[in-house]
């Protein structure tokens, strides 16, 4: 006699037969894909954390944690002197670590910090763009921000480099009571600060402008005696080079 069963158990009996699969199947798939970027450095997959990134279906945040949109490919020196190049790469300002994508053709993500890097640079996307070099803020005056990464701007030949440090802070929603702003949403806001380091390695904030330039790096006395607009970090750029020039 052929014995049935009640819908709900035939349903729990096919399931258990699908788990009793799942190891073969997991087997199969869990083969290791080519990994072109890690290989060439012996860089295991489960040497790095998995990166946890912003549930954007949050509707309450706005604005992003990265520095630029898009994944770009990069080049990281990493603190025991090994390198990654070409990798899809992507600097989450907020946390202050670089989101990798190490394995060809899969989507897992793995973060590095100040802790595992010595240098990162994000390499142009398109040609004849320039390469952005990034450097742990060692020279940081102060301490909490050690842990960031800076922008190589200009690195002069008398000492002095202009650093861009990118920050994002987060501005939080403030609807409730009578004197609230009617703020909805929590925003990730951009609020980069820019610095001069000198030649004994010390590093001081600085705005884009003569005056500030001038101020910070006294040994550079071309940099006040020409009169100069400077509004944008390539402004900042030529002055500082023309006064190393002397001009």
């Amino acid at each position: 006699m052929t014995k049935r069963f009640s819908r709900p158990l035939r349903g729990a009996l096919l399931a258990g037969a699908c788990l009793l699969t799942l190891p073969a199947l997991a087997q199969q798939t869990s083969a290791p894909a080519q990994q072109q970027n890690f290989n060439k450095t012996n860089i295991t997959p489960g040497e790095f954390q998995a990166y946890n990134t912003f549930d954007h279906r949050y509707d309450g945040l706005v604005g992003t944690p990265y520095l630029q949109k898009g994944w770009t490919p990069a080049k990281v020196k990493l603190a025991d002197k090994r390198e990654l190049v070409g990798a899809p790469a992507r600097y989450d300002v907020y946390r202050r670590v670089l989101v990798v994508q190490p394995y060809a053709g899969k989507k897992d993500s793995v973060w590095l910090d100040v802790t595992r890097m010595s240098e990162f640079t994000l390499l142009p996307a398109v040609p004849g763009q320039p390469e952005r070099l990034f450097v742990p803020f060692a020279s940081a005056p102060d301490a909490e921000k050690k842990a960031a990464f800076v922008e190589v701007l200009y690195q002069g030949t008398s000492g002095h480099a202009l650093l861009k440090l990118p920050r994002k802070v987060m501005v939080k929603a403030n609807y409730q009571g009578g004197y609230a702003a009617d703020r909805r949403f929590d925003e990730l806001v951009d609020r980069s600060e820019y610095y001069l380091r000198r030649p004994d390695g010390s590093a001081v904030e600085v705005k884009l402008s003569q005056k500030s330039l001038a101020g910070a790096a006294p040994t550079l006395a071309a940099l006040g005696q020409t009169k100069r607009n400077i509004k944008t970090e390539q402004d900042a750029v030529e002055a500082l080079r023309a006064a190393e020039a002397g001009k």
